[in-house]
């Protein structure tokens, strides 16, 4: 019997995950920022931070919630996921969240259509301590419960999804 707090966390996950694939289908760079986790932000923060050469760290933090800027730095990146992942663009069915160790797990995602031949990728996900402001579904404007544990999608391991 599963309890309470597993369900909280595969509904959670689920959630992560199809947020994750609207903003991929969407072209939604803020979004897509939001729902990487603390690792995959700091990796791009630290690129931005290296190719501006004189821009200090907290000029970086508040370019990496602007918008437009997120969106020229992005796009590319969320252009490409979007055409790796046409498949499950259309309809997606979003699988039960599978536990890789207490702080990793994936989602399966497949095609909408059974009847055609099923293509099925692996979201990563971690869990993260959230952060002020920040719900489970990464939307930053509403407040979350500080120091509540939420899945985040693994950035590093994203860029690396394999088709089976």
């Amino acid at each position: 019997m599963q309890n309470f707090k597993d369900d909280v966390y595969a509904q959670s996950a689920s959630d992560m995950v199809s947020t994750f694939l609207k903003a991929i289908n969407h072209g939604d760079t803020l979004a897509f920022w939001r729902l990487l986790d603390r690792q995959g932000r700091g990796y791009f923060m630290g690129m931005w931070f290296y190719a501006m050469g004189n821009a200090d760290l907290g000029s970086i933090s508040l370019l990496a919630e602007d918008e437009n800027f997120l969106r020229d730095a992005l796009g590319g990146i969320v252009s490409d996921l979007r055409r790796n992942l046409s498949d499950l663009m259309e309809n997606p069915r979003i699988g039960p969240l599978q536990y890789l160790d207490s702080q990793h797990a994936r989602v399966a995602v497949n095609s909408g259509n059974p009847e055609e031949d099923q293509v099925t990728d692996y979201i990563p996900l971690v869990l993260e301590l959230s952060s002020e402001g920040t719900t489970a579904a990464g939307n930053d404007t509403v407040k979350g419960n500080v120091g509540m544990t939420c899945w985040k999608i693994d950035t590093l391991k994203c860029f690396r999804i394999q088709k089976r």
